[in-house]
């Protein structure tokens, strides 16, 4: 079951080229971010004089947060984490954004994610209003979603609160991206998937190169593209580097292991590789 169904797009299935396999390990201090290179080319397309009057989007000029976390000074747990898939630590003001990240950092089918990236602007009832998102990711679909992470409803019933959201949903369809709701509960249940995602991002940052993709791609072709977690992770290296690269491989988009059953040497684990356009 997947925790986070994708929004309708186009796909393109391609195989990555193992010369650039190499740059994937580890991505500190990479300035290159796919998500804002699409938000850029989105907001750039002719004919969307439209948006201006709905409102506008206002960007960073690096990509950084747009709001300032203070760190400590809070009820909610805040701080930040070191994304390999991003690039760059990505900071979080709630336990539950936090978990959201980590879902993101495993999930193969999220190619790119940025914590606050922009913030909408928007004139209502009067007034001009301001939307920070929590968090924006590029899909492998090409589709861009803006992600609302709550602790739970209550918010949805709030007046003041549903009609700012319902205008950055407008600008959302108008530019053609998605804007989507996560709850406390979506992401921490079922438990089984929560603590795999956990086990595979704690090994995110783990070095593998070409020796080691070649070796689990190989693995993986004679099982006629899936496999047992145990063999293909021995065919990378001797347990346990091989198990934490075979982890890392699935935060760097190469494989995808089944996260719905407790994970063990029998876990499922298939090749992927979607890509979208512009990707190494």
């Amino acid at each position: 079951m997947s925790a986070f169904p994708l929004a309708g797009g186009r796909e393109h299935p391609a195989e990555p080229p193992t010369a650039n396999l190499q740059s994937r390990a580890p991505l500190r201090g990479e300035t290159h971010s796919l998500l804002m290179a699409a938000v850029k080319s989105a907001l750039a397309q002719p004919g969307r004089r439209e948006h201006s009057v709905a409102g506008r989007i206002v960007l960073t000029p690096d990509g950084q947060p747009i709001r300032s976390v203070l760190t400590g000074r809070k009820r909610n747990m805040t701080g930040k984490y070191a994304s390999r898939k991003a690039g760059r630590s990505q900071v979080f003001e709630s336990h539950n954004e936090l978990a959201f990240y980590q879902e993101c950092e495993v999930d193969p089918r999220v190619v790119d994610y940025r914590a606050q990236p922009f913030r909408f602007e928007f004139v209502l009832d009067g007034q001009l209003r301001r939307y920070i998102p929590d968090c924006v990711r590029l899909l492998d679909s090409g589709r861009i979603e803006v992600v609302e992470v709550k602790a739970d409803s209550r918010y949805l019933h709030d007046v003041d609160y549903s009609c700012k959201v319902s205008q950055v949903a407008k600008i959302c369809t108008m530019i053609g991206w998605t804007l989507a709701f996560v709850v406390g509960e979506r992401i921490h249940l079922p438990r089984v998937r929560r603590e795999n995602v956990k086990l595979i991002q704690q090994d995110r940052m783990v070095l593998f190169d070409e020796r080691h993709v070649y070796g689990a791609r190989a693995a993986l072709a004679e099982r006629r593209g899936e496999g047992p977690f145990g063999e293909i992770a021995s065919a990378i290296e001797a347990p346990p580097k091989g198990d934490a690269i075979l982890r890392a491989l699935m935060v760097a988009r190469l494989v995808q292991i089944d996260l719905e059953a407790p994970l063990t040497a029998h876990s499922a684990v298939r090749a992927y590789s979607r890509l979208i356009e512009g990707e190494v």
